[in-house]
């Protein structure tokens, strides 16, 4: 992962544990369509099954640690058993951008040594954080990654602590296969971190092309078209896109209203809104979240 982050970010990313737990599957395990806010992490102990994201095929089979990112759509099936475990996890940066929307990597890999062991132990640091069920469309699934409050608050500083280790050394084999994945945000964020930064903090509010070429001190004219140069689109093209993102988690992840999540995302128009949204997402506010929504 030569110089796709930095020690810096990795070191500030927000790492959280939703859920982890030991589970024996059976052919009900078979689930289409699934997008989530969160990613999750499969160790396989006996058993097999099939998942599909990415415009491939993977078959999981004991030994295996198998990653599906946050907000990958995938597919999965069982034609017998997959008694496995799985963990639920957020690691996102300083900017609010999740780590993987960066990175490509390789999304299958040989388990740890150690890895039933880690599994085990941040189950006992979370004894309480399982699944309320199985079924991602059901909605008591949707609504319990906004349900867990930070490692700090029910497991002790201590305790988070190792949690945040434990997850870092699982997910430190997916790492090491990491590269640059050639999307916006990664664009972004080698070259205008600062920029990203600023957004994330002040996305409820007014922001102008002068406001985002301050925080480079460059000269508006001369930050759009370097912006552009590297990324591939305009600053406040870029910036739309962060909102709707941001509008995607929260329609995901809440209960709130169309208009107030458009208020919460800065686009005070919600007709403008849903017309935006629409256009990037393929699908209006409200049919994206009675398709995977809370």
């Amino acid at each position: 992962m030569a110089g796709a982050l930095n020690h810096e970010l990795l070191n500030s990313l927000d790492w959280q544990v939703l859920s982890v737990q030991r589970t024996e599957a059976g052919r009900w395990w078979n689930f289409k369509n699934v997008l989530s806010p969160f990613s999750r992490l499969w160790l396989i102990l006996d058993g097999q099954a099939v998942v599909r994201h990415h415009g491939r095929k993977f078959e999981l089979r004991p030994g295996q640690l198998h990653l599906v990112p946050a907000f990958a759509v995938h597919d999965c099936s069982c034609s017998h058993r997959f008694n496995h475990y799985h963990l639920h996890f957020a690691a996102r940066l300083p900017t609010g951008i999740d780590l993987f929307s960066l990175l490509d990597c390789e999304y299958q890999q040989a388990a740890p040594v150690e890895g039933v062991t880690l599994f085990q132990r941040l189950e006992a640091i979370y004894p309480e954080r399982k699944l309320p069920c199985f079924d991602p469309g059901r909605e008591e699934y949707k609504r319990f990654a906004g349900l867990t409050g930070p490692a700090e608050a029910t497991a002790g500083v201590l305790a988070g602590f190792e949690a945040r280790g434990a997850l870092s050394l699982l997910v430190a084999r997916f790492l090491k296969s990491a590269r640059h994945h050639e999307g916006m945000h990664a664009r972004v964020t080698r070259q205008f971190l600062a920029v990203q930064e600023y957004i994330h903090r002040h996305m409820r509010e007014p922001i102008r092309l002068a406001d985002l070429a301050r925080v480079v001190a460059l000269h508006p004219t001369y930050f759009s078209d370097r912006f552009q140069r590297v990324v591939g689109v305009r600053p406040l093209d870029y910036l739309v896109r962060r909102r709707i993102e941001r509008a995607q988690y929260l329609l995901l992840t809440t209960p709130d209203s169309v208009k107030a999540i458009a208020d919460a995302v800065g686009i005070a128009d919600p007709a403008y809104f849903s017309r935006v949204f629409t256009r990037l997402c393929g699908a209006s506010p409200s049919a994206y979240r009675a398709a995977h929504g809370a």
